[in-house]
């Protein structure tokens, strides 16, 4: 007799799963689905360990100190590209996450404009994908004209 209860408690939340589901499906229909946050979660948790540092997120900028997300221009943030027979393949830049994450430490730090942050380019010369030889793979460059105004001590 438990099994059974414990079964029918199973089926009871997969049936309220798939109706809450489709509720909230229709709601992306009718509504504009730039309304809907993909990464809601995921967005709120990054908030509040900024805030959790001292950091304000609505404060961090372009060029401010802070932590960027820099979708892959390559594979247009989907981590896949078309490989040679037609069939999907890893993208050989972001090696398939379809961004990167970045560290500003202050406002010299620029994006780099070689590998567009990403720090990996293919070579010009070999035509191997590797490490930005602009940047050394950190993705960032450091402008001249704003570091010499920053002091040493930063």
């Amino acid at each position: 007799m438990g099994k059974s209860v414990y079964a029918s408690l199973i089926f009871l939340f997969v049936v309220l799963g798939f109706v809450l589901q489709f509720n909230w499906m229709q709601g992306v229909k009718e509504k504009k689905a730039e309304e809907f946050a993909p990464q809601g979660l995921a967005d709120k948790i990054s908030r509040w360990m900024l805030q959790k540092r001292g950091l304000d997120p609505d404060m961090l900028s372009e060029g401010q100190p802070g932590v960027d997300k820099i979708n892959c221009a390559i594979c247009m943030g989907t981590g896949r590209v078309l490989g040679q027979p037609g069939e999907k393949a890893i993208c050989p830049i972001c090696q398939g996450v379809g961004f990167r994450m970045i560290r500003r430490f202050d406002a010299a730090d620029r994006i780099c404009p070689f590998c567009s942050g990403m720090g990996r380019v293919e070579l010009p010369d070999t035509g191997v994908v590797g490490t930005c030889p602009r940047c050394d793979g950190r993705g960032l460059v450091r402008s001249r004209a704003t570091a010499e105004s920053v002091p040493d001590g930063i």
